[in-house]
């Protein structure tokens, strides 16, 4: 009885990497919490994230905003890879896992806007409420597979 439940198991396991491979997740971002900044500050970050995007014009990279003072994302060919948002609290920005295959140069992008905030410490950010991504969306991540040619960003 416990061969056939292992063996169920394991056929399960099978179809989930396999349909992983076939309709890979969106990526999943890495969050970091920073301290709160003002409206000028975040101003500042934003005029960054549009010259980082209009510098790089036919890269596939998009600026897009939710909320003027409060949140903007980088787009890579329609899919988000840099999130950055005001919170009440806090600031959080985000990067999608897969951003090292997807677009490198964001990479970069996020080293000067780390390099300019006030990261919380461990607690902090859990006391924020802070999401961490879990073992189980790295996995996925790396079952899903490199990032297509034709969804890549910086590359000509």
């Amino acid at each position: 009885m416990a061969r056939y439940f292992w063996a169920a198991t394991a056929l399960c396991l099978v179809a989930v990497v396999a349909a992983q491979a076939q309709w890979p997740a969106p990526p999943v971002p890495s969050p970091v919490g920073f301290q709160s900044i003002n409206d000028d500050r975040f101003s500042q970050l934003r005029r960054q994230a549009i010259q980082f995007v209009e510098s790089r014009p036919r890269q596939g990279f998009q600026f897009v905003e939710w909320h003027r003072d409060a949140e903007f994302q980088i787009h890579c060919r329609g899919v988000p890879v840099v999130w950055l948002e005001r919170r009440s609290q806090h600031l959080l920005l985000r990067v999608s896992l897969d951003a090292d295959q997807r677009a490198p140069a964001v990479l970069q992008l996020r080293a000067i806007l780390q390099w300019q905030l006030e990261p919380l410490d461990h607690l902090e950010q859990v006391l924020a409420g802070v999401p961490e991504p879990v073992l189980m969306d790295r996995m996925l991540q790396v079952l899903a597979g490199e990032v297509p040619d034709g969804a890549r960003c910086g590359v000509l």
